[in-house]
Formats: C-alpha cells, structure tokens, sequence
C-alpha cells in the first residue's frame, strides 16, 4: 500500500501561488508528507515535487489550447497513468478547469477523491459545468460567497473557504502608498501600474495599447510615473518592443509590492482585477484576446461585466474596455476621468477597498488544507 500523498494540479501562476500556500499548511502539520503533481515555482519551493515543466501548460484562449491539444492530452494520460500507480489519498484541482474536469473524472471513476478549490465561474458561462462538479468532486470550496449557492442542489459538499488574495493581504503589514491626495492631484504625479498578464500571448495583446495610452496621457500629464508588472518567468525581450522609447519601469517583484507603491492601474481582465481592486487602486480593466476565443466567449457569458470588482459589487466601479474597446485613445480617456476629478478617484477607491470586506476574513489555506487532512489519517485535524 502507497503511504498518504496530495496530488496538486495547478496550471497557471496564481494557481500556482495559492495551492503553494495549502502545501505550506500540510507541510507545517507533517513535513514527510509528498506533495506530487503538476505546479510552479512557488508549490516546488514549498517542497512539492513537479512531474512536468510548469511553463507548458500555462496557456490560455481556445485558439492556443487548441494548437497545444497534443501536449495536454497526453499530459493528462501520463498523470491518469501516475494516479493509478501511486493512488494519491486526494487530488485537488486548483482552478484551471478546460484540463483539471477531465481529470477529476478520471479520479472519481478510480475511486480517488477529489478537492475543487477555486471552481471555474460556471455563474458565466458553461453552466452545465456546476452539475459535473457537484456531482464528482468529494469537497467543492469556492472562494465567493455568492457562489455556494449554485452548488447546494448537487451532493457535493460546498463551502465559502474565503479568497486566497484577502488572505494574502491579511498576512502582509499595511503599507500601501499613502500620497497626501490633494498634493496628488495638484502635481498630477500618479504612478500608473500596467498590468498585462502573466502569459506571453497577453504581453503580445494587451501591453502595446497600454503603453499608447500611456504616451497620450503623457502628453498632458508629464509628471505620471509608468511601472509595468513582468512576471519572472516572462523574459524582458517579450517587452521591449512594445515599450519602445517611453520610460517606463519593469516590475519583477510581487504584484502586492507594485500595487503598494501605485496610484491608477491599467489591468488585464482576471485575478489581477480583484488583486488591483483589495488594494484601492483605481483602474481600467482592458483585455483583448483572438478573434474566435472572443466570439465563443461572447455567446456562452450570460453576465454584463468581466471584470471580478464590478461583478462582486453588481455594477460599473471601474471601466471596462474589451476587445475592440481596446483602442489606446479609449483606455486613455477612461483613466482620465480619475486624474481629473478627486472626487471620483476617492469615491472609487473607497468602493474598491471595500470589496475585502465583502469577501470575510478567512483563510483558505487553512480551511482546503483541513479538508485534504479528513482523506490523511497520519495528520490530525
């Protein structure tokens, strides 16, 4: 018999970030305790052992998928192969729903049980996805309150866990950039952080259109100061040519710490939005994706908006600019109105801020690692 293991599948980096975090918490209880499967460099540094290169299987838009279908599939038959040899005690599926249903499937048909944490946003589109998850996951924790009850008609136990970014701000000291705002808005010296995305075809889509609209408002606004997150496994040369002559500041750090420091923010559609948002920062949420991804995407989403802040607060906080709403003019022209009017930035960080409040203070880590440990009889609970 196998002795107690975890297999962890996470497929992007804030995947990544968060089960690293669950590793953490079981390693903390036992140290021996493997932790195998498919992850990056923040789960490897918490002792869990990768099968696969992480970079891979970081790929979005149903255009990619579709070129690299060859490589997921059999990525996913070598690790159904794993599972049958080594029967992990549990599989828990972080996100990253177009590999991890298959697989969860694979897992409930071998009898392995299964964890969701993060589920696919089945309130938008693919709804049919709640029922495959109710009806195969052992545990189902979602990290929106509003999203518990679109599980409760299935027999899958589901709970509000919390969300993992509140709870990695909840860990870190307050110290977020407190210009006086009526100096602010004299000098007109914001720091604007671009935040394009974390995979390379986001960099190609998404950071030249945020860098013109840099350039325009630069013309009026000489004194704004301009950083652009570059996550570290993204090299710099993937930037360049989108930067060109405009002085700009490349961020390799934390996002937390970039956030920390900024004023207004231009940011890719997805996490980074809530992320954005938990530290008060105004922004403008533009995202441009292919032409086919985007017109499966647009028949399938039942919901207005795309950006996490305005769906959790059920209206326009910030302005979204989407695909052919992507024009350098129009994303410079939504950030201006925060430049502009004091009253309008304030009012709109406040709202943002507000939003950790909305989303409790617990901790995931925690709660998705208790629930690993019911399947774990050598760890206590």
């Amino acid at each position: 018999m196998e002795p107690p293991s975890v297999m962890f599948v996470a497929g992007d980096p804030s995947g990544d970030n968060h089960a690293a975090a669950v590793i953490h918490q079981l390693k903390t209880s036992d140290p021996s305790l493997e932790c195998f499967g498919i992850g990056g460099p923040a789960m490897q540094a918490q002792g869990f052992t990768a099968l696969m290169p992480f970079e891979p299987f970081n790929k979005m838009g149903f255009a990619e998928v579709v070129t690299h279908l060859p490589f997921f599939l059999k990525a996913k038959d070598k690790l159904i192969r794993i599972m049958e040899r080594k029967r992990p005690s549990v599989l828990v599926c972080v996100d990253y729903p177009g590999f991890n249903f298959p697989l969860m499937k694979a897992a409930h048909k071998r009898g392995v049980p299964v964890i969701y944490y993060i589920v696919p946003q089945v309130w938008a589109w693919k709804k049919k996805r709640a029922k495959i998850l109710g009806t195969t996951a052992s545990f189902i924790g979602v990290v929106f309150p509003f999203e518990e009850k679109i599980f409760t008609p299935y027999p899958s136990p589901v709970r509000f866990v919390g969300h993992p970014l509140v709870e990695s701000i909840n860990n870190k000291k307050e110290n977020k950039h407190t210009s006086d705002i009526d100096i602010l808005f004299k000098n007109k010296d914001f720091r604007i952080a671009l935040i394009p995305g974390s995979r390379p075809q986001e960099i190609d889509r998404n950071l030249g259109p945020m860098i013109e609209a840099c350039r325009h408002l630069l013309r009026q606004y000489p004194s704004l100061t301009i950083s652009i997150s570059r996550h570290p496994q993204l090299p710099e040369s993937l930037f360049a040519p989108h930067i060109g002559e405009v002085k700009a500041e490349l961020f390799t750090g934390p996002l937390d710490k970039l956030l920390e420091k900024s004023d207004l923010a231009f940011v890719t559609s997805g996490t980074a939005t809530l992320q954005t948002a938990l530290h008060g920062v105004p922004m403008v949420i533009a995202y441009r994706t292919s032409f086919i991804t985007y017109q499966l995407i647009k028949r399938a989403v039942s919901i207005k908006h795309i950006g996490m802040p305005n769906i959790i607060c059920g209206r326009t906080v910030v302005p979204e600019c989407i695909q052919e709403r992507m024009k350098p003019e129009t994303l410079a022209r939504e950030m201006e109105q925060f430049i502009m009017s004091q009253s309008c930035y304030i009012e709109t960080a406040n709202t943002l801020s507000d939003i950790k409040n909305k989303l409790g203070r617990k901790k995931p880590s925690l709660e998705i690692a208790t629930e690993i440990k019911k399947y774990i009889t050598s760890i206590p609970l």
